[in-house]
């Protein structure tokens, strides 16, 4: 199954890790084609800041399988990121997300919007299901009236520890993920506005179960794998 790896990361302050000029851009870009070169490395990495967190970076990997994403994390994964310490205080946490259509062609968009809807982490199938039949709905009647989306993916986490954000200390569940192109910040923003968002938003805010919503932008810098 088709997984995309997500993780959180803190950002060491006044670094512009961002900017490939810089020592720390060079460090983070180095390692990530590091990882996208070595043998049995994920299909894609996408990396940005949270634009309403700058502390935090995320990162975004396309594996065939949690299995593949393993075994390269135990054969290459560690010398690979070895210098990621040196511009990073620590990693939020890392799991996987298994959305549809993937690869998230998103995250490839000049602004994403990532929504994490958090469960239970013992929620039904059931649940599960409907909770994915409101995000369909809300994107076939809403999103899909906008003509600045430029991709939508969304799906379940594989595992159901995802640290809630914005919660308790220590509380996790079960993640719904949605990511969504955009062309712009403005763009989204305007469609906020609109009677198709306006309509439909309660498709999300009132899912069954549902613990937290939380939602972020970020502008994706992306490399694809090299050849083996």
């Amino acid at each position: 199954m088709a997984v995309t790896e997500i993780g959180c990361m803190g950002v060491k302050p006044d670094l512009n890790i961002i900017d490939e000029t810089t020592k720390e851009g060079q460090v983070l870009t180095r390692a990530w084609k590091a990882v996208t070169s070595a043998p049995g490395g994920p299909h894609q990495v996408y990396w940005g800041l949270e634009i309403e967190d700058p502390s935090k970076l995320w990162a975004f990997f396309d594996w065939d399988s949690v299995a593949d994403h393993e075994s390269f994390a135990k054969s290459f994964g560690g010398e690979a990121v070895k210098e990621l310490p040196t511009i990073l205080t620590h990693g939020e946490f890392t799991k996987h997300v298994a959305v549809a259509p993937s690869p998230p062609l998103a995250l490839q968009a000049p602004l994403t919007e990532i929504l994490l809807a958090y469960f239970p982490s013992d929620i039904s199938q059931a649940q599960k299901d409907a909770a994915s039949a409101n995000v369909r709905e809300f994107q076939e009647k809403g999103l899909n009236k906008c003509a600045d989306i430029k991709g939508v993916s969304f799906g379940w986490g594989v595992e159901n520890d995802f640290p809630v954000r914005g919660g308790e200390e220590g509380q996790t569940g079960s993640v719904l993920a949605a990511f969504i192109g955009w062309t712009s910040m403005d763009a989204h923003m305007n469609f906020r506005e609109t009677e198709a968002f306006k309509d439909n938003v309660g498709l999300l805010r009132s899912m069954e179960g549902v613990v937290k919503l939380f939602m972020f932008h970020i502008n994706c810098q992306s490399l694809k794998k090299t050849a083996e």
